[in-house]
């Protein structure tokens, strides 16, 4: 068996980055020792790859050797190298992603067995396609704009970069890793991209878009185009434009034939729709992306806090999807009677209701966009936070525990509730409360237990796929050798560390952090060692 960074494919996007291979080799023999004659891996033998221990080896019954190998990808060419260097036909290849195919080949005495792993690599300054949303503000005919991370639980930003120029429209391709936008500054429309560096680039004019007009809403389709649209005002003439992004050209424009005018629009991921909110008649609407036509439905506005009546004034500036179909909007605040546009609102686009989430930094300018990538690829879908995030979230905990019951972790007993979750996440691994040093063995199993937990709630709230070294570290806490729970306590920081960096589900709430309040709650579950 052949993993890397604990799993059977992994995905790299910035460089240089570290890979961990493992090599697992099993005498699969159901009564039987087995003899591992050879073990080879073309592909990493050049750089220094060997299996160790040195070979033959007799393993027992259900035994097993294993062999590690670090080996560090110091830019995107290298994976396009490997790639052509390995025996798999697919690989590296078309732009503008590349992978290459590793695979360990293993001679027995009684046959032969072949095992591979995939890694895929992106260019080093595309954004990894998540649950990021991103906020762009910039102030009307000003050559200023911001792009922040929103938290989409608390609508907290945080500054991720600044260009001098008035641009809007903000939308994630999903195809190459990059947000787009207009730069509506005089004279020409520009097309806009940036990276994970921060950095707004000028890809190149788009003369076919209206002079005079501003493009304040924008959304890239499942196809990869980008559409974007600018409503009615003084001077402006109600069109759209979908753009090539890989050529930077124009392929469709128009007038929009209906009255609408839409500060933003998302493309919904479930059914591939384009949806926005239609200031002119207070309603949901579905647009158009060939004709620039759109249908409004569902009721007028949502109700304010006063009299529960549709809320005419109410102003949506910033749109997107998540994954799951939810549209989250930026609007004005339905109570009081002032009204900023202050409010990041759930949207159900099949009812029409609109459920406040959290409460922001007050919009004055008007001119915000949201951009998000509600189409993962399969390789960056998987969200997990180590065991540093669950020890001081307690609301996750709470979720996860509700979310499939118990979680069982062999010889460290079963975990019922939130307060013996907390005591295994805080356990000590050299000694025990009684300040009775642990042994080795000891030490390994709380290690293995807090992982295990940890890897558990990655599974449950975000659908992590760990269960298998879930139990694989289960059985060997119970009855494995040192070496063994060593291998799987690298196997599962690994499966809890591999998507640490991809953003949490918009829909997640993992409550504030608290150290001090998790550990004073902190009770071990009965069997505990």
């Amino acid at each position: 068996m052949k993993l890397v960074n604990g799993y059977q494919t992994f995905n790299i996007t910035s460089y240089p980055t570290t890979i961990n291979f493992t090599t697992v080799a099993l005498n699969s023999h159901p009564t039987l020792p087995s003899t591992l004659l050879t073990a080879t891996d073309p592909l990493l033998e050049p750089s220094g790859w060997t299996f160790t221990p040195p070979l033959p080896q007799s393993v027992p019954v259900g035994g097993n050797l294993i062999s590690y190998y670090s080996y560090t990808i110091n830019s995107f060419e290298d994976c396009v190298a490997l790639g052509n260097a390995d025996d798999d036909p697919t690989t590296p290849g078309p732009l503008p992603n590349a992978s290459f195919t590793n695979t360990f080949f293993a001679t027995w005495d009684s046959g032969t067995a072949q095992s591979s792993v995939k890694v895929t690599c992106q260019p080093a300054n595309t954004l990894p396609c998540d649950s990021s949303l991103y906020y762009s503000d910039s102030a009307l005919g000003l050559p200023n704009t911001t792009l922040s991370r929103m938290d989409p639980a608390t609508a907290a930003l945080t500054p991720f970069s600044s260009a001098n120029m008035f641009y809007s429209a903000t939308a994630f391709n999903h195809l190459d890793g990059y947000i787009y936008a207009i730069d509506n500054t005089l004279p020409l429309k520009n097309l806009v991209r940036i990276g994970a560096d921060g950095v707004a680039t000028v890809v190149g004019p788009l003369p076919e878009l209206n002079l005079l007009n501003t493009y304040p809403a924008g959304t890239v389709l499942a196809d990869g185009t980008y559409l974007v649209f600018s409503g009615p005002g003084f001077g402006v003439i109600p069109s759209y434009a979908r753009i090539n992004l890989a050529t930077g050209t124009v392929i469709s424009s128009g007038v929009a034939p209906t009255l609408a005018s839409i500060f933003d629009f998302a493309t919904n991921p479930v059914d591939g729709q384009v949806y926005g909110y239609n200031q002119v008649t207070h309603r949901l609407t579905r647009f158009d992306p060939n004709t620039g036509d759109t249908t409004d439905y569902g009721p007028i506005g949502p109700p304010d806090g006063i009299t529960g009546l549709p809320a005419l004034y109410f102003t949506v500036t910033a749109a997107a999807f998540d994954a799951s179909g939810t549209l989250y909007v930026y609007g004005s605040d339905l109570t009081g009677l002032i009204h900023p546009i202050n409010t990041l609102y759930a949207v159900d686009v099949t009812t029409g209701t609109f459920t406040p989430v959290a409460t922001g930094a007050v919009s004055i300018n008007g001119n915000e966009n949201f951009a998000s990538c509600p189409f993962p690829s399969p390789l960056e879908k998987s969200t997990t936070r180590n065991e540093g995030f669950f020890k001081t979230h307690e609301q996750a905990v709470a979720a996860c525990l509700a979310n499939g019951g118990s979680i069982d972790l062999g010889r460290m007993g079963v975990v019922n509730s939130v307060e013996e979750a907390m005591g295994v996440l805080w356990l000590s691994p050299s000694a025990t409360q009684q300040r009775v040093p642990r042994t080795q063995e000891q030490s390994l199993r709380v290690k293995l237990g807090r992982q295990s937990l940890t890897a558990t709630c990655n599974s449950r709230l975000f659908g992590a796929s760990t269960q298998p070294g879930i139990d694989r570290a289960r059985a060997v806490m119970d009855s494995g050798s040192r070496e063994d729970m060593e291998a799987q306590l690298n196997e599962l920081r690994a499966l809890n560390d591999k998507g640490a960096r991809y953003a949490l589900p918009m829909s997640f709430n993992g409550g504030p952090a608290s150290a001090s309040h998790a550990l004073s709650i902190a009770r071990e579950p009965k069997n505990s060692l």
